[in-house]
């Protein structure tokens, strides 16, 4: 490596560091909001199904997934302890480590983002892990893009969960959150056929496409 190399790789190192410490209030700000917004306003009750960070890495946790199961409601709205689906929210900052696969063209893969993801009532029990997104042979073979930047988990090519995935910087405050994350992630749970409803739902949302080539 040459001097110049190294005094470029450093800057790099630098700036990414310093670009994630100026993020960090906004994250925190928003992250902080999210349930109480998910709860109050768009799914009712909810049972915290514990979080996730990516404890791999010493100096720096790569994403950091937040899970609820949504609970029925019975007479008078009161909350059931059924669970009628489960909720995930994942800020993904960046990979765990090298792509194991390199035929994965994920829009994610170069680009800090929330992954919106949900599992509906024949799973209740079920959610999105940090590690579902990385690239590694058994993803890669299962995750499929339903269109309108709806994805999916389609083992033998039958969706069985999904989740769409925003630009982190277009969630600016409470506002856009709802916008682009919570309105049209009620409106897919809801949906007896969230893929038919992609195209209306998502049709003004900035969630991330496959990659033209």
């Amino acid at each position: 490596m040459t001097d110049a190399e190294i005094i470029e790789n450093g800057r790099s190192l630098f700036l990414s560091a310093q670009n994630l410490r100026r993020s960090a209030p906004d994250l925190d700000a928003l992250l902080d909001s999210l349930w109480e917004v998910v709860e109050a306003e768009y799914f009712g009750p909810i049972e915290d199904l514990g979080d996730e960070d990516s404890d791999d890495h010493g100096w720096i946790s790569t994403g950091y997934a937040y899970n609820a199961a949504v609970l029925a409601r019975g007479k008078k709205g009161k909350p059931l302890k059924q669970p009628i689906g489960s909720l995930t929210f994942i800020v993904r900052l960046c990979s765990t480590g090298e792509v194991e696969d390199e035929s994965a063209h994920w829009p994610w893969l170069d680009q800090a983002c929330l992954i919106v993801g949900w599992h509906g009532s024949d799973t209740p029990d079920d959610y999105w892990e940090i590690g579902n997104f990385e690239p590694t042979d058994e993803n890669v073979a299962n995750i499929a893009h339903a269109g309108s930047g709806l994805w999916a988990w389609a083992p033998d090519g039958e969706y069985y969960s999904h989740f769409f995935a925003i630009p982190i910087f277009a969630l600016r405050n409470e506002h856009d959150l709802k916008k682009y994350a919570l309105r049209p992630l009620k409106a897919l749970f809801d949906s007896e056929n969230p893929v038919a409803a992609a195209p209306d739902v998502l049709k003004d949302i900035p969630a991330l496409q496959p990659p033209t080539r």
